[in-house]
């Protein structure tokens, strides 16, 4: 079977490529519509454009991650793949309320189907899907599914959609098997850092995934209005009385709360669907 490295712009997902060569290297990206939310660096916006095949916007990621993946592909000599579905501006339109704890929705519409559809016009049979499960997170692989539920066709009406569970993937866990941790990772990129030429750097994001992600502590949501005000004021302004990314509070109430000095900030989203990870 091919194999397919899907990959976050996280050090553990790029240590995974560079450490486990893959058929395809898959690099899902999520998108807004905000131009106030737009990188700086017109040049980086014309190359993504030109990775996804539509003009790029901006992301509901750090910028970081862009050129992460730019880099990373240099760094293992082969293609990284970059794939997109809908906005993020649009699915929410679409759905009518905001994901959160309960209602998950986001990984699976704007990371998991742009992969999947990407592997059912490239490839339609079965891979072993790699994803990057530390030894020191073990347990998450319990919850990695080999199916998705997709459109297969039209009802004999042609009115409906027919759907169906496709078991379109394998699970293979190499950083689990040959027990990587986090320092084992975290060690291998400050080594690399050190000696590689200047330009060749790999400078990650010090926090990685939407950065108003609902998984995310109320400290890091608060350091990353910090980091990233255009992209906390985007999901803020799309809360309303009833419809809330967090059920404690809202994300303007935490652009107002204290920053605790000593929390342990860059962590992730602990995001449970198994995709938007470190």
């Amino acid at each position: 079977m091919k194999t397919i490295n899907s990959l976050s712009g996280g050090k553990t997902s790029s240590y995974l490529a560079v450490h486990y060569p893959a058929n395809h290297e898959i690099f899902s990206l999520i998108l807004i519509d905000d131009k106030k939310c737009s990188p700086k660096d017109k040049g980086l916006i014309k190359i993504v454009s030109d990775k996804i095949g539509k003009q790029f916007i901006a992301t509901g990621e750090d910028d970081k991650t862009l050129l992460v993946m730019l880099k990373l592909e240099q760094k293992i000599g082969r293609e990284i793949i970059w794939v997109t579905g809908e906005s993020f501006d649009e699915l929410i339109k679409r759905k009518k309320y905001l994901p959160n704890q309960m209602t998950r929705f986001c990984t699976t519409e704007l990371k998991m189907k742009p992969i999947f559809e990407w592997w059912k016009k490239n490839i339609n049979e079965k891979v072993i899907m790699r994803i990057g499960y530390r030894y020191d997170e073990q347990e998450r692989k319990d919850n990695f599914s080999t199916f998705f539920h997709a459109i297969i066709g039209k009802s004999k009406s042609g009115l409906r959609n027919k759907w169906a569970y496709v078991e379109w993937r394998e699970g293979e866990f190499n950083l689990i098997d040959d027990k990587i941790n986090h320092w084992h990772i975290n060690k291998y990129w400050i080594e690399y850092n050190k000696y590689a030429a200047e330009n060749n750097k790999i400078d990650f994001p010090p926090d990685n995934n939407c950065k108003w992600c609902f998984w995310k502590d109320v400290q890091q949501l608060r350091k990353n209005w910090e980091d990233a005000p255009e992209k906390l004021a985007w999901a803020a302004n799309l809360e309303t009385p009833k419809m809330r990314w967090k059920k404690e509070t809202t994300y303007d109430n935490i652009a107002k709360i204290g920053l605790q000095s000593d929390f342990n900030f860059g962590t992730g989203s602990g995001c449970q669907s198994g995709y938007c990870t470190d």
